[in-house]
């Protein structure tokens, strides 16, 4: 009679809320527009990489935070502990491959490599591992995005994904731990190679102290790089050599060989393909503490950890070093970037100011450009920048700067058009609204959002002040100052980016409002509008007597898409070579526009029809010609 299966509780919860978790993460976003999923918030592999590049070049890999970090803390604590838990009872990808195992089990299809040929391929994570690190320590970018098939599958393919990388990832992934009994695992993933490395303590703990020693203590100029070497080169030989850890985990799976049968179906149920049935004390490198074994164990106390009655823990151990992770982020604090240019003298007795919410801070880039424009501001001595918050704390001499010139200077104006003035509106409305929790850049591209949904405001300039000032111009007729300050201060926007519905939460809150006088058409014009006037076709060759003057009417297109339209009209009119100047004039009717044209070479008429073309033919500043839908009519 067949024993019952005996299934290991305690890893399948673990396994299914961690599924349950990434499908949350996948459907929400269909629900709640504003929420954008994260599929690498909580991944250690990338905190190790983040803070290895903090630590040679203090700076994060961009989009690292410090729950990453301390997710990879909390992995190498585990490791030197209780084995690689992480890849038993979290790793999506170990789930998963250990799921295609099985099937391939169940079709006959699936066998196990041993040998010379296991411990050569072992060799294939080492090198994976040592270029993952050298290309994210040296770029402050996450190399391993570009193949990760976890991070290709849930991010959809995103901009970071090498697609070549990513599909050859995919199919060792799936098709190679189906026919191979966890391929991925034991051969390919770069954070098996970094956790066997860490199981192998005193050597790990003694490269790295060595490597201190040199630098550090002696002043020895050795590159990051020879550390990574030295690391992977150790963990290749000691892995294909011994294929066993040592002292480190301190817990092991461990048999009673007085009370085992030797049934063996402790060897059928380890994921791992580790033959557990003949050893007292289970060391195999491949070995995560899944528990599967002892679970599967029919005799009681033959199969044990560390010899006690303690099944639920690596479980237990697994949920408290996420807990401890998730406390050690909440309590710290580590810079994306740490920019420091002051002397000592100056650090010691520097004032530090911490502003929030420029999310122009995103990433590792933006935030070294943040740095290096703070640099011109007089007093100013350093820049961290937490691009998870998109705050910056910068320090400076309060002897020669203080927090209102900072906050000035990392202000940035805006001036946006909105809508183009009804064709009868000659005179414009204005008001100045004081706007808090308004800031950034960004925040004036929500509210322009807001303010295109709104018919009659036209246009909005923001102004630096305490709170931010906000010079709104609308049209009377279609709205009010006090409708204006309820949009501003709605707490959704809502557009679409190619069809697609995006939702996005503000915070504006309005102060106060004073109504400005009026300002007639021109004068708003010429403030609000790009000058566009250019001479071609050498103009300079004729004087007044030789050209004549064309002056019609003309609607500036004020829609942002359609900026740059002018400049093409103007490009587009120059191909007539009769044609000498082309100028965009504010008046009190609206714009007109003024064309300076050799009438021995073209006529009125001939400038009017090629006005009209429903295409522009426009030359770009490469060299190359495109063709635009002609949004104008004359």
């Amino acid at each position: 009679m067949a024993r019952p299966k005996r299934r290991n509780y305690y890893r399948l919860t673990i396994q299914w809320i961690i599924v349950a978790l990434l499908a949350y993460m996948l459907v929400r976003p269909f629900v709640d527009r504003s929420y954008v999923a994260d599929f690498e918030a909580y991944c250690p592999f990338g905190g190790l990489q983040a803070l290895s590049s903090f630590l040679a070049n203090n700076s994060l890999a961009c989009s690292m935070t410090t729950t990453q970090i301390a997710m990879g803390l909390a992995l190498l604590l585990g490791v030197f502990l209780f084995s690689k838990l992480f890849c038993s009872y979290i790793c999506p990808i170990g789930t998963f491959t250990e799921w295609l195992s099985k099937q391939g089990k169940r079709f006959k299809m699936n066998f196990i490599i041993t040998g010379l040929a296991d411990r050569l391929l072992r060799i294939l994570k080492y090198a994976l591992l040592f270029i993952t690190f050298y290309y994210s320590v040296s770029s402050s970018e996450l190399f391993c995005k570009t193949f990760d098939p976890y991070y290709a599958i849930f991010s959809g393919f995103s901009s970071d994904v090498v697609m070549s990388y990513a599909v050859m990832a995919l199919l060792l992934a799936i098709p190679g731990s189906f026919f191979v009994k966890q391929f991925w695992c034991k051969y390919i993933c770069p954070l098996s190679a970094a956790s066997n490395i860490f199981s192998f303590g005193f050597v790990f703990l003694g490269i790295v102290a060595l490597y201190a020693v040199l630098t550090a203590g002696f002043g020895l100029s050795i590159g990051w790089i020879w550390l990574l070497g030295a690391l992977c080169l150790a963990g290749v030989i000691l892995e294909t050599s011994r294929l066993k850890f040592g002292i480190f985990p301190v817990v092991k799976v461990t048999r009673n060989s007085d009370t085992c049968t030797s049934c063996r179906l402790c060897d059928k149920a380890c994921p791992m393909a580790i033959k557990i049935s003949d050893i007292p004390k289970v060391q195999h490198i491949d070995c995560h503490l899944c528990g599967d074994c002892v679970t599967s164990c029919p005799e009681p106390e033959t199969l044990q950890f560390s010899k006690r009655r303690i099944n639920w823990l690596p479980a237990a151990a697994t949920v408290v070093l996420v807990t401890l992770g998730l406390a050690f982020a909440s309590v710290t604090d580590i810079p994306t970037i740490s920019e420091k240019w002051g002397s000592a003298e100056q650090m010691g007795n520097a004032a530090v100011y911490r502003q929030s919410g420029i999310k122009t801070v995103k990433c590792f880039g933006s935030a070294m450009s943040f740095a290096n424009h703070m640099r011109e501001l007089p007093g100013t001595l350093g820049v961290e920048a937490f691009v998870s918050d998109n705050s910056v704390k910068i320090y400076y001499d309060p002897a020669v700067t203080n927090e209102t010139s900072i906050k000035e200077f990392i202000f940035t104006p805006v001036s946006r058009v909105i809508a183009a003035p009804a064709a009868s509106l000659n005179r414009i409305a204005l008001a100045e609204f004081a706007v808090d929790k308004f800031f950034d850049p960004s925040d004036a591209g929500l509210l322009a959002i807001k303010a295109s949904q709104q018919p009659g405001i036209l246009a909005f300039e923001t102004m630096f002040g305490e709170p931010v000032h906000t010079l709104v111009y609308f049209d009377s007729a279609l709205v009010s100052a006090e409708e204006i300050s309820r949009i501003i201060e709605e707490k959704k926007v809502k557009w679409e980016v190619d069809g697609d519905s995006r939702e996005a939460i503000t915070g504006f809150k309005v102060a106060s409002v004073e109504p400005k006088k009026a300002m007639n058409l021109k004068r708003y014009l010429e403030k609000m509008y790009e000058p566009v006037v250019m001479s071609f076709n050498g103009f300079e060759n004729y004087d007044s007597t030789r050209t004549a003057d064309i002056l019609l009417p003309f609607s500036a297109a004020a829609d942002p898409s359609y900026a740059d339209m002018p400049w093409y009209l103007l490009s587009h009119i120059s191909n007539n070579r009769g044609v000498v100047k082309f100028e965009v004039i504010p008046s009190d009717t609206g714009f007109m526009l003024g064309l300076v044209y050799l009438p021995e070479m073209t006529g009125s008429d001939e400038i009017v029809r090629q006005l009209n073309e429903p295409e522009l033919k426009v030359h770009m500043s490469d060299g190359s010609t495109q063709t635009f839908k002609n949004p104008y009519k004359f």
